[in-house]
């Protein structure tokens, strides 16, 4: 092996995949057509069929900078965490198999952090339809530039950054203490706090290098459709809770919004299915940690005192509520027939 080939590529872009056999063709080629070349893509087979086992293999045999791991099954984050292992590169890139990328992921996003000299850099993304480039846009609300790592924090709080972990190039010394949760899902969503506070400098650019394509057959989507995204924001928020009142107790008020909304709302959901069990848990907690919303609206907070105080009132306004909704449902289809 001569000294370029031992040479430590600039960024190693992580692809796990599972089950994505349609779409990895694309995926694959959009990263192998970058602009920016130094980089080393790891391809991590989570337990695949053969057909994806396939395509790995060919596309490992016609491109050195293809890293081919194949592994059982162990999910979404233990195969991002295989990939973790090995990089050589100085930063490192996420890219979900059934996703596309610009041509100029790697190198835009590689120039915003070692022009800016920051540790992680955050670019827009558009939810697409199959190939198309159009489509909602994710911007962050932070112009382009770069910030301080609390700055960043602060507006992901309030919901103004994005949390996924593949808009984002970091330094690989970001990954040195962390991992993704085996078994977890929103896996990024439960890393990015710590993920942010690890870096002094975050650059923001406003260029659409990623693009997801919406689909009806993923976790996410399954998840949304069940309402159980309820119970897992109750989660992370709860996890974000812990996590602020260690290392920046300053934002907790700024965060406390956002957790008694999410911990109303899981209620609500809790109410609405007979999970009496779910619900006390999520208001012991609430009432335990004294966490209130700051909002002005008297309807709301009469809703939320009694969500803290009195099950059965809560419930049965819970109910009654659902019942309007769906009566206003039915009307509005009967008026459409």
């Amino acid at each position: 092996m001569n000294d370029t080939e031992n040479k430590a590529p600039a960024i190693s872009v992580i692809v796990p995949v599972y089950h994505v056999e349609k779409y990895l063709r694309r995926c694959l080629d959009s990263i192998l057509n970058q602009t920016f070349t130094d980089f080393e893509m790891i391809v991590v087979n989570d337990g695949g069929n053969e057909e994806e086992s396939a395509i790995c293999e060919e596309y490992a045999a016609k491109d050195p900078r293809v890293v081919y791991i194949h592994q059982e099954n162990r999910g979404l984050s233990a195969a991002r965490n295989a990939g973790l292992e090995i990089m050589r590169g100085e930063w490192v890139m996420f890219v979900d198999s059934d996703d596309w990328v610009d041509e100029h992921f790697c190198e835009k996003a590689y120039e915003s952090v070692t022009e800016g000299g920051a540790e992680i850099g955050i670019f827009d993304f558009h939810y697409t339809t199959g190939d198309s480039r159009k489509g909602m846009a994710q911007p962050s609300e932070l112009e382009n530039g770069v910030y301080d790592s609390i700055t960043v924090l602060k507006a992901r709080i309030m919901d103004q950054v994005v949390v996924y972990v593949w808009n984002k190039i970091y330094h690989r010394s970001i990954w040195d203490e962390i991992r993704f949760p085996v078994g977890e899902i929103w896996e990024d969503n439960a890393v990015m706090d710590r993920v942010i506070d690890s870096a002094k400098k975050v650059a923001v650019i406003h260029d659409v290098l990623y693009f997801k394509p919406r689909r009806d057959d993923n976790i996410t989507t399954e998840v949304f459709i069940s309402g159980e995204y309820r119970e897992l924001n109750y989660i992370m928020r709860r996890r974000r809770y812990y996590f602020l009142r260690e290392k920046h107790p300053e934002l907790l008020g700024i965060a406390s919004n956002n957790i008694a909304i999410t911990v109303f709302d899981w209620c609500v959901q809790c109410a609405k299915r007979g999970n009496k069990e779910g619900y006390l848990e999520a208001r012991n907690w609430t009432r335990k940690e004294n966490i209130k919303p700051v909002v002005k609206s008297a309807k709301f907070m009469a809703a939320y005192y009694a969500m803290l105080y009195c099950y059965p009132a809560f419930r049965i306004a819970v109910m009654i509520r659902q019942k309007r909704k769906e009566r206003r449902a039915k009307i509005g289809t009967e008026d459409k027939k």
